[in-house]
Order: C-alpha cells, then structure tokens, then sequence
C-alpha cells in the first residue's frame, strides 16, 4: 500500500504539469492490490501454486520445487496483463506465449503527421547551449551538440520541452536546434536512409509514463521482435530513435479493419468505409514517442498505395531536402491533401478529413479542451489555442491532420519472437529435447485390441493395433530452440 500511495502522489503532481489533451479532473481513490503490476510482481504467478515435492513421481519429468517447464521440456513463458487510457476509454494489453495483444475500442480516430527528416535537439538543463546564429554544421560546435542538447532528456521531464516561442532562451542562446539525420550528430547511422516521404496516422493510447500497462509494455518493447520497421515504417521516419524510441510492429485482428471516411452527399454527412490492405499497404505500430519530453504510447498507421503517389511528399526546402539532392534521391514534392485508399467494396476514394477534434468527443470544450481539429501540422504546444497543430515540431505544417479521416479498429497483436504460428517448425514438441530424434518412454504392452462384442463377434481386427516396447522413437524434420523471453 505504501508503494501505491508514492505512485498516487506523483500521479497528483504530474497531473499538474500535463497539457490539456490529456488532462482528467479526478479524483485519484486508494484501491487495494497494485494496479500497476496486475501479477503481484510474478509474471509466472500460475504456476506459484504448483510445487512438486520429492514424493511426486513427476519430479523425474520437470525437478522438484515450483515448476518452471512443461513435461517435454519447454519453459514456462512469462504472462503479463495492463491497460492504459485517454478520456476515459480503456485499452488492455496481455502478453501470454510471447504473443501480444491490445484490445480496446473499435473504430478509433487517427490524424496524419510527417516527419521532415530533421530531430529536434533541446538543450540540457544547466548547460550554456550556442549562440543563435551558430552554424550548426561547423566542427567546433559538435561537441557542444553532442554534450549539451538532446531529442529526449527524461531526468528533466515536463522541463525539458521548450515551445516554439521559446526557441532564444534569456541568455541569448539556442534552447532548441534541428538537426537533418544526416548529421554528424548521429555518426552515419542514418547516410543510407530510404527518403522519409510518408505520413502516419497516429493517435494517442495511454497517459505519460503508462504506469498500469508499463511492466507489459516494457517487457513487449524488450523482446527480439520489437524493433523491427518494415519499409513503409521506414520510410514515415520511424526508425530514428531519436524520434521514435520504441517501436513494436503489430498485425490486426482478421475481423478489425482500417477505415476511411468517404464523406456523403453534403460536408456534414460521414461515412466510413474499410480498407483493402490487399491492394493500399499497410503497416500498424505500437510506438513510444517523447511528448513533451514525456514518454507516451501511439498506435500508428502507414499507407502506402503501389498504384499511385498520394501519399508521397518531402518539402522542396530546407537542409533535409538539400542532403535529399546531394545524395540524388529523387522525391515527390506536391503534397496530395486527401490521399486515395482502395476500399473492400472495390472502389478508390480519398479520405476526407473532419472539422472536429474526433467523432469520439461530442464536448472537449466543457473542460477547455478545445473540441476542434488543429487542421494543420507542427508542433501542438499551445493546443487547444487555434495556433496549436497536430503533433510534433519535427512534423510538416502542409500536412494537414485530416482529423478522423481514417479509424482503425483497437484490436491488435504480435508475436514477441519474431516468428508467426503458422511455421511449421515452430512449437514442436522436440525443442526442449535439443535433438531431432526423441525417445519416449511408454508402459509396454498390446494396445487397441477390440473388445467391443460388436467387433469381437464380426472378427474386427484393429488396423491401429500394436504391441509397444517400453520406447517409441520419433524423428522430427528439424530441431529449434524453444520459445523462450529475452530478459
């Protein structure tokens, strides 16, 4: 209980602090058992009361003591359960056999950002930062980039973030600085980069830090399949870490969908209609991206149409583009405004974009939240002030948000290995024997004589029927590890 009290008091003073897209006015009750660790801090807690003592037969199988294997050898997998919100609707991840899911609502908003191809660098707490006019490519500066400014400083929460109005701090130097991921900064780690030309459709999953789903989600973020950015993740940026600091791609359920609004026969009728991720690719993350220097959770959506360019873009300006040319990658440079999808019902129609804040919030502007879309990309800031926009401040003003333009459906999973169900090889009985041929041991005997009188009086021999050895022996096609956590 005391550990709870400590989290309910910071979660008070954090309260204070949070902008008001994710502001509740509430009160916080003491509840009994840790909200924030479902498991009571054991992860294998199905199996705490599953002792084999030292007259149990089946020590011989899996040991003595609180079991940790199943009789063939594989090891018990970790189960975690959490769940996170915003506005009082609730999302829930479980991980069970390194398979993740989230399931929450259905038909959920999401609003379109693009990164520029630039990461914004705050400067450190303390530190003397450069003059405002400083070259940011010059030699001598770098060791002033590298030491005094940063993408995401989480020992300085909140205070780390500075607004777009506060780019010259009171000493007359740089609070902030944007820096191509060309820079020398990132030591080349990105030279070979794909162009950054697609928007994602993002929209916001969990308060900062997402205390009841963290010891889920950061177990999820540390297995071997997380970190893996297909090539349209790629293309939308989200493999800078210094943006994007965890990244799980994640599948749909078969019968969730992504939906497009179509619009109707006058600007205020909707209509939404599924996407043909057969025919428009797609790609969905679960990311973590600091948000006002605070961690919080997204899911995301990148399309991508092989029939056509909609949704291709990078701003003819700037030092992004410049290193674009330099190293002679060719970019479309016309932004599309409604991008076209292909629709199941067969049809190819572009996404229409509403005034609102989402079709989920009949009244943000009782609690001063706005209730409007920002209509426009950059940094939110100042949200809900009209000059707020719809994300970061690495993202293209041009590129509008589109605002409940696309749905997607909160039903979500992913395998935590990196490896689908549907291999054959996976999961077989003889990964924790090691070896491809495996000996079981039986009770020796005859086994499968009819003796039904039916089948005795018609003189019905059992085709199945067999005098076993104490041994069977099988060969399997191949032998893999078992599926086991990365810790």
């Amino acid at each position: 209980m005391v550990k709870l009290n400590h989290f309910i008091t910071a979660c008070a003073v954090l309260l204070l602090h949070l902008p008001v897209l994710f502001a509740d006015d509430v009160t916080i009750l003491p509840v009994e058992g840790d909200l924030t660790d479902l498991t009571g801090d054991d992860p294998h807690y199905y199996t705490r009361d599953q002792i084999i003592g030292e007259d149990n037969a089946q020590k011989a199988v899996v040991g003595t003591g609180r079991v940790s294997t199943t009789h063939s050898n594989i090891p018990h997998l970790p189960v975690y359960s959490g769940y996170m919100n915003t506005n009082y609707t609730y999302r829930f991840v479980n991980i069970v056999e390194q398979t993740f899911t989230m399931v929450g609502e259905g038909k959920h908003g999401l609003w379109r950002v693009q990164d520029n191809g630039m990461i914004r660098e705050y400067r450190r707490k303390g530190s003397q930062g450069l003059p405002e006019n400083a070259d940011l490519f010059a030699k001598e500066h770098l060791v002033t980039i590298v030491n005094q400014y940063s993408s995401y400083m989480p020992e300085e929460s909140w205070g780390g973030y500075k607004h777009p109005h506060q780019r010259i701090a009171e000493d007359g130097n740089l609070n902030f600085i944007d820096l191509p991921v060309f820079h020398p900064k990132y030591k080349g780690k990105y030279d070979n980069h794909v162009a950054i030309d697609l928007p994602h459709f993002y929209c916001t999953m969990s308060a900062n830090r997402y205390p009841y789903a963290k010891k889920a989600i950061d177990y999820a973020f540390n297995q071997s399949g997380s970190g893996k950015v297909g090539p349209l993740g790629k293309r939308a940026g989200l493999d800078v870490n210094e943006l994007y600091t965890k990244v799980l791609r994640i599948d749909l359920f078969p019968d969730a969908r992504a939906w497009v609004n179509t619009g109707g026969e006058d600007e205020s009728s909707v209509n939404w209609q599924a996407v043909d991720v057969s025919k428009t690719n797609t790609e969905f993350y679960l990311i973590e991206r600091p948000f006002f220097n605070e961690p919080y959770l997204f899911i995301t959506a990148v399309f991508n149409n092989p029939d056509n360019q909609d949704f291709q873009y990078v701003r003819p300006d700037g030092p992004y583009f410049e290193s674009l040319k330099d190293k002679a990658i060719q970019a479309k440079t016309e932004v599309t405004h409604q991008p076209r999808f292909h629709l199941e019902n067969g049809k190819l129609a572009a996404a229409k974009g509403l005034p609102i804040y989402g079709v989920h919030h009949p009244n943000r502007a009782a609690f001063g939240g706005g209730g409007a879309c920002p209509l426009k990309g950059g940094d939110w800031s100042n949200y809900p002030k009209t000059t707020g926009a719809a994300g970061w401040p690495t993202n293209y003003e041009e590129i509008t948000p589109l605002c409940d333009g696309v749905l997607v459906d909160i039903k979500f999973f992913a395998n935590l290995d990196g490896k689908s169900w549907n291999d054959p090889h996976k999961y077989l009985a003889n990964a924790g024997q090691g070896k491809e041929e495996v000996v079981y041991t039986v009770e020796p005997g005859e086994y499968g004589v009819f003796t039904d009188s039916y089948n005795v009086k018609r003189g019905a021999k059992n085709p199945d029927a067999e005098n076993l050895t104490g041994e069977v022996k099988l060969k399997y096609p191949t032998v893999q590890k078992p599926v086991t956590p990365t810790l």
